[in-house]
């Protein structure tokens, strides 16, 4: 059975696109069949996956118009219309992204127009059916595609805002994942998380009763993925390890503590009896702790791949050699063992839901 993840915050610059599509690339390669779903207006994770490719005007064209490949260009508009979801579902293969477990599900700006349906239906849909409807193709349309394509794992981009498309897709999902930045403003983030969560679940429990449409409703936090911090002697420095703290302590006390009376939180047990067998100095609800990329992020998206698995080649074309190589294939050693036991640790994590 295909499970979903969404990755999300509402406070940008966390590294949230660069994190899906990492762990998209982790999950292939431990042989899961791995779908990104970029539901960003903005297109950041179709534009990382395609890379220089997306600056090629004739490509790009060709890309959304010869309809080989499903994207969300054609789907938002018979979501919209209420086209069959057969359609919608088999129109075009799924983008295979340079693996044969990793595929891409292109976004769309129209993603925007379908957002603005989505928050109407969610508000006004008494008397309104077909807005309702939209939210159930949707679903349905997803769903669809996952399944004729026997995909695992459905990884969500999300776009770093409070919409009602955002709502849907994090409420209709089984997990979510937060990724997080050693800030003040991220800090501020997961407090305003808390509140739109239980916001959202009522929002979708009143949409559920008035039009009986299904909607899973509780997502599971998995936890949160501390990155963007630099490291000094192997550890944070302390100006961002104080943050590092204080959003743990938050997540602790104020979003778990919010969670769990709605039923979208795994428990602290199950938390520490699997990630603490690949982090054993991890605390609830800490996923990992990644340190910034520095210039091996400029290198991953010159070659099309992320950075734990940049070779020597692909440093020797950023004009890399001696010391700084040799420096460069350490990181990409440690990052490289890192995505694997964090792979692990959400397929372990989400082995069962349940009930």
């Amino acid at each position: 059975m295909t499970k979903s993840i969404c990755f999300f915050n509402h406070k940008g610059g966390v590294s949230k696109t660069t994190t899906t599509y990492n762990l998209g690339w982790t999950l292939s390669k431990l042989g899961k069949r791995t779908l990104l779903v970029d539901l960003d207006p903005q297109c950041n994770l179709t534009g990382l996956v395609l890379s220089n490719q997306a600056l090629d005007d004739e490509f790009m064209k060709n890309f959304y118009q010869n309809r080989q490949y499903i994207t969300f260009e054609p789907i938002v508009e018979k979501i919209i219309s209420g086209k069959i979801i057969s359609e919608m579902a088999n129109d075009g293969s799924i983008y295979p992204v340079d693996n044969q477990n990793l595929f891409l599900l292109a976004g769309s700006l129209n993603i925007s127009e379908l957002d603005s349906q989505i928050t109407t239906a969610l508000k006004i849909t008494t008397g309104l059916p077909i807005l309702g409807r939209i939210i159930a193709n949707f679903f349905e349309t997803l769903e669809k595609i996952a399944e004729n394509n026997d995909i695992d794992y459905l990884l969500f981009d999300l776009s770093p805002s409070i919409s009602g498309l955002n709502e849907l897709a994090l409420m209709g999902s089984d997990y979510f994942i937060v990724p997080t930045s050693p800030d003040y403003f991220c800090l501020q983030a997961i407090h305003s998380l808390s509140k739109k969560i239980n916001q959202w679940h009522k929002e979708i429990e009143e949409f559920k009763k008035d039009t009986k449409i299904k909607i899973k409703n509780n997502p599971l936090f998995l936890g949160a993925i501390q990155q963007r911090y630099r490291l000094r002697n192997d550890a944070p420095t302390k100006s961002f390890e104080k943050w590092i703290n204080e959003i743990r302590n938050a997540i602790n006390s104020v979003l778990v503590n919010k969670l769990k009376p709605i039923n979208c939180v795994i428990t602290k047990e199950l938390f520490s009896s699997v990630v603490n067998k690949k982090f054993p100095n991890l605390r609830p609800y800490d996923l990992a702790q990644i340190p910034d990329f520095n210039t091996l992020i400029a290198i991953s998206q010159r070659s099309r791949k992320p950075v734990f698995l940049l070779d020597d080649d692909d440093l020797k074309t950023a004009h890399q050699f001696g010391k700084a190589m040799d420096t460069s294939k350490e990181k990409i050693k440690d990052f490289h063992k890192l995505f694997m036991d964090l792979g692990e640790i959400i397929i372990n994590l989400t082995q069962s839901r349940p009930a």
